[in-house]
């Protein structure tokens, strides 16, 4: 009985979760406004659902949903995805998306499940890594290089 109740909210969330990377995506469609646009607030919707979405893959249990999840933010970033430059490690993506989003460090880690100080790890990790000084740096390098919408 209790196995089945889990089952269903699991369900239900994941119902969910499609629906939102679907308005995302249409969001993020051709012909929407492009950041800085008239629109821009538009992007902000799509960079805050973004870290949203990327927060929430790691509590993903289905492979299958947590790979399409996956894609779909790949399709809100700029282009194909990340151009030549930097690799980062999905959890360093997944602290910078919820910083682009305005999160504090204690946020983040709400947020992303794990400890402040985790987040500073991974969010220094990225900022050597694009060669940023400061959290505003990082976020213009990862949206320049293709990492964040």
């Amino acid at each position: 009985h209790v196995q089945a109740e889990k089952g269903i909210r699991v369900s239900e969330a994941e119902l969910v979760l499609r629906d939102e990377a679907d308005d995302l995506l249409a969001a993020a469609a051709p012909g929407a406004p492009a950041p800085g646009a008239a629109g821009g607030a538009g992007w902000e919707q799509v960079r805050e659902a973004h870290a949203a979405l990327r927060a929430l893959v790691p509590r993903i249990t289905d492979p299958a949903l947590r790979d399409e999840l996956l894609r779909a933010c790949g399709l809100l970033v700029a282009g194909s995805g990340p151009v030549p430059g930097p690799r980062l490690a999905p959890r360093e993506v997944d602290v910078l998306a919820c910083v682009a989003a305005g999160a504090t460090n204690g946020a983040a880690a709400e947020r992303l499940g794990v400890g402040p100080e985790t987040v500073k790890s991974y969010l220094r990790s990225a900022m050597r890594k694009l060669g940023a000084r400061t959290r505003t740096e990082a976020v213009a390098a990862a949206r320049r290089t293709g990492w964040l919408p």
